[in-house]
């Protein structure tokens, strides 16, 4: 059980107020009339509820000890995590040359009466190259390819872009000599009209680049299809997946992007016979960047040093974010040349000679080394102090961050400084990651772990709550032990960390993948804590798609919209890897999922009479792929549930 807290003073107004009035026979005892009618009572109850709000304060000093105790442990506030959305820069018209969109790139919402304008800038540099078509390849199964590239350039020939009679499987791969990674793409397809039966609007095709760092196929995203699936003459508009890489496909290497067909859904039409193609004219059209909700300040003045140890300057933003390259305290020397200084997180290793400082990101005090006497007598510089005189400047820095940088899709669409040949800017997806400075009462949960782990990695929980220290933009991690046998864990000696980025809006797959910046600042982290030997991977769950497919029953008097948006509510809700399972923690890692399970969500809906039917997918998130689970859908220990598309039909009861 925990130390029961003490209280200095446990008297209450009643107990003051009767404590006085004991006494007054002692001290007065013509004092004869004690209701509360009289003055006398009167100003005994007034100086009794002075006295109590005094107690009340002094009560309070355990937990001023408490905090001083958590700052002398070296436990600090966590600032401020901004959110991340992806930007698309649309070109006003194709280019013959590469555009290039550079890192720091600003980008904002519309600044309204009410509200200031919401900042991003960009991660990276973009560079939109003009694509060109080198290899047009038809094939069934992605072993046997048939070259159709010669047709592509005779108007008067046209070819099958899958078999006579499609099969799921079939695919058409186009060939690029440039890498086309965050492209937008426009492909000018002339097609004829072959493929009749397919619904225009809902045909069953993806688009899918091969991407190295996942050495897979990632699903494109679609913008528009004008063609109908590939039955008229038209545009389709592709947004490219990140991490684009060269594959060797029939001995011919390059970048490759491919349409396939699918398995058609049940009441979704097939193709009755194969599209044929006549020419293919790919243009870029934009890109797209990772930006964050930042703002870049540029070499802003904070002060002359007084030459004197442990001095403390203030920027004048907060947060301030985690520092990139480049971003440092600068000090002017003699010859009026800046001097990067390193920052630290704390001085005690540091020497007289050492160009070391402290930032606090939360209060945007930068401090530099103090000296401390030794019991010699001698003072012991722990960093150097600036010379005299000499200004003091923040070369660089970003602040923002929190929960207001969460912003809708399509906001972010104005572009701060013009660049040339983008028309027009927007955010297709919502921003998402954002969150607001640490509370002291999360911090105060922390200390006791902090403790227990003494900042050393040595157990996985060790590893698991680190991990959770080192960004509060982690929500969950795991660590997988190592395998002792022929499963698919690490082998001895590495130790991986799993980590679920904190999601603020939708959970998506998207939103569920922690960007590079957070792995790598959890990698940094746990390298400095980890035990030497051991071989440290940081790396996101697999993720694995849960789809029901139901026939409900409900009373006759329900409301069917109602059951089947409560139905798809609950079941995403059940496997929500944040806030889903059967204690509402996140779905546990590697849990399997039975269909006994989603049947007893489903009937706990009101309204529902009974499921008369019901069928567990599993989804390939990557592809769109489902295929029947049967009684469970079974995890790996590094895998996760999410759900996908659920589709509920609903009948109505006798």
């Amino acid at each position: 059980m925990p130390l029961p807290e003490p209280r200095l003073d446990d008297r209450r107004f009643q107990d003051i107020v009767n404590e006085a009035k004991s006494l007054i026979p002692r001290y007065c005892p013509e004092w004869t009339d004690h209701n509360v009618s009289d003055p006398g009572v009167t100003m005994i109850e007034l100086f009794a509820w002075m006295t109590d709000l005094l107690l009340y304060r002094l009560n309070r000093v355990p937990e001023k000890n408490y905090i001083r105790f958590m700052d002398l442990i070296g436990l600090r506030l966590q600032g401020a995590t901004p959110a991340r959305a992806p930007i698309t820069f649309w070109l006003s018209a194709a280019q013959p040359g590469p555009v290039t969109i550079p890192r720091g790139t600003e980008v904002a919402t519309v600044r309204t009466g009410e509200q200031a304008a919401i900042t991003f800038s960009t991660n990276e540099d973009l560079t939109i190259v003009p694509p060109s078509v080198r290899l047009a390849w038809t094939s069934p199964d992605e072993q046997n390819f048939t070259d159709q590239t010669p047709k592509l350039d005779l108007a008067s020939e046209l070819f099958d872009a899958f078999q006579r009679r499609p099969q799921p499987g079939d695919a058409l791969y186009l060939g690029f000599a440039e890498n086309l990674s965050q492209h937008t793409l426009a492909l000018n397809i002339d097609c004829r009209v072959e493929g009749i039966g397919v619904d225009p609007r809902d045909p069953p095709l993806v688009w899918e680049a091969w991407c190295g760092e996942v050495k897979t196929w990632v699903r494109a995203e679609l913008e528009r299809d004008e063609t109908g699936g590939l039955n008229q003459a038209g545009t389709v508009v592709l947004h490219l997946p990140r991490e684009m890489a060269v594959r060797t496909l029939s001995k011919q290497r390059a970048y490759w992007l491919r349409v396939r067909l699918v398995a058609v859904r049940p009441k979704q039409p097939p193709y009755s016979a194969s599209p044929r193609i006549n020419t293919i004219k790919a243009t870029a059209i934009g890109g797209t960047a990772w930006a964050t909700h930042s703002t870049l300040v540029r070499n802003e003045f904070l002060g002359r040093s007084a030459g004197t140890p442990g001095q403390v300057f203030r920027a004048s933003n907060t947060p301030i974010l985690a520092r990139q390259d480049g971003e440092a305290v600068e000090v002017q020397n003699e010859n009026g040349d800046w001097i990067s200084w390193q920052e630290v997180e704390s001085a005690a290793a540091s020497g007289p000679n050492d160009r070391h400082y402290v930032l606090d990101s939360v209060s945007g005090e930068v401090q530099f080394g103090p000296a401390i006497r030794q019991p010699n007598g001698s003072e012991r510089a722990y960093g150097a102090t600036p010379p005299k005189g000499q200004q003091i400047r923040f070369g660089r820095y970003r602040f923002g961050g929190g929960l207001s940088g969460n912003v809708g899709a399509n906001t972010l669409t104005v572009l701060k400084s013009s660049i040339p040949y983008v028309a027009r800017v927007n955010n297709r997806a919502q921003a998402a990651g954002g969150l607001d400075q640490e509370s002291l009462e999360a911090a105060k949960l922390r200390a006791p772990q902090m403790l227990r782990t003494r900042s050393r990695a040595v157990t996985a929980e060790d590893f698991e709550y680190l991990a959770r220290e080192a960004s509060q933009s982690v929500a969950r991690a795991r660590c997988i032990q190592a395998r002792t046998d022929g499963s698919d864990a690490p082998p001895p000696g590495t130790v991986e960390v799993l980590i679920v980025p904190a999601v603020t809006g939708r959970v998506t797959p998207q939103t569920l993948q922690p960007p590079p910046e957070l792995i790598e600042e959890v990698r940094r982290y746990l390298d400095e804590r980890r035990l030497l030997g051991t071989n440290l991977v940081v790396d996101s769950p697999a993720y694995v798609g849960m789809a029901v497919e139901a026939v409900v029953v409900v009373h006759r008097h329900a409301s069917a919209d109602r059951v089947r948006a409560q139905v798809a509510e609950r079941l995403g809700s059940y496997v929500d890897p944040l806030g889903g399972g059967p204690e509402g923690l996140g779905w546990p890692f590697g849990r399997d999922l039975y269909l006994s399970e989603v049947l007893t969500i489903i009937q706990s809906v009101a309204g529902v009479e009974y499921v008369q039917d019901a069928t567990l997918y599993q989804v390939d998130l990557r592809t769109g792929q489902a295929r029947a689970a049967g009684q469970r859908i079974s995890l790996a220990q590094d895998a996760l549930l999410l759900s996908y598309d659920h589709r509920i039909t609903v009948k109505v009861g006798p």
